[in-house]
């Protein structure tokens, strides 16, 4: 019999749908024939396993809420900064005075603190933070009516930490939840094979029974493996970027 499916040209993207439009077509078989059931059920494990191991490599939901977390603590810590650093300049001398105090702290941890990556700034952030919440630090803070600034970004670092802890819990349930795409592309691909392989031989004995089926599944099959070929073409025909010199 003439072998339909080439898996030496496919990939997972091609894989997927592919096996969807197959076990969907073949479905209705699947109540008379327990050959087929059977051969039936075994893609369609695979499948199940080979689809939600894309979906674990998808972007994560959390990784666009800690960014918004992370620009949130930015601007709290620049609010804070950016006043005390303005009430250290001031003309009025016991205001310099404890605003300068409290800008020394922010200095020793980097007042471009927020430029940082994020485990470097998190770090960063827990000492200021643990060196602002000391008592003499608290009542620069009041006399200088800050709290509000200060909390804001205690806030603010409490809630990206609490992101960030779901994000490495969600991480680590992925790691140990998936398997390698080229490991189950290996099981998917003679599965496949076989279910489309018992309709193609009931196909030849009973062509009026079969034909339609064999026929839609051909159909999409083709459809599959010449834009697999094609983008085979496109690649193969794909020169070479030039390393280009650089004058010293």
């Amino acid at each position: 019999m003439e072998k339909l499916i080439i898996s030496s040209i496919l990939i997972v993207s091609d894989v997927i749908p592919l096996s969807e439009r197959i076990l969907k077509i073949t479905q209705p078989l699947t109540e008379n024939d327990t050959k087929i059931r059977d051969l039936h059920y075994r893609a369609s494990q695979i499948y199940e396993r080979l689809v939600k191991n894309q979906k674990n490599l998808h972007k994560s939901p959390l990784t666009e809420e800690l960014v918004r977390n992370d620009i949130r603590r930015n601007r709290a810590l620049i609010a804070l900064r950016d006043v005390i650093h303005g009430f250290s300049v001031a003309l009025i001398e016991g205001l310099s005075g404890s605003a300068a105090k409290l800008y020394l702290i922010i200095d020793k941890y980097c007042a471009d603190l927020y430029q940082l990556g994020y485990k470097a700034e998190t770090a960063m952030l827990i000492s200021l933070i643990k060196e602002f919440d000391q008592e003499v630090n608290q009542k620069l803070l009041t006399d200088l009516n800050l709290n509000s600034l200060y909390e804001s970004l205690k806030s603010a670092q409490k809630d990206f930490d609490l992101v960030s802890q779901r994000k490495s819990e969600e991480k680590n349930a992925r790691a140990n939840d998936s398997e390698s795409a080229t490991q189950i592309l290996d099981e998917m691909y003679p599965a496949l094979t076989d279910l489309v392989a018992i309709i193609q031989l009931y196909n030849q004995l009973e062509p009026d029974k079969y034909g339609s089926v064999f026929n839609q599944m051909v159909i999409y099959i083709t459809e599959v493996n010449a834009t697999a070929r094609a983008r085979q073409t496109r690649k193969e025909k794909t020169p070479d970027t030039p390393v280009q010199e650089v004058n010293q």
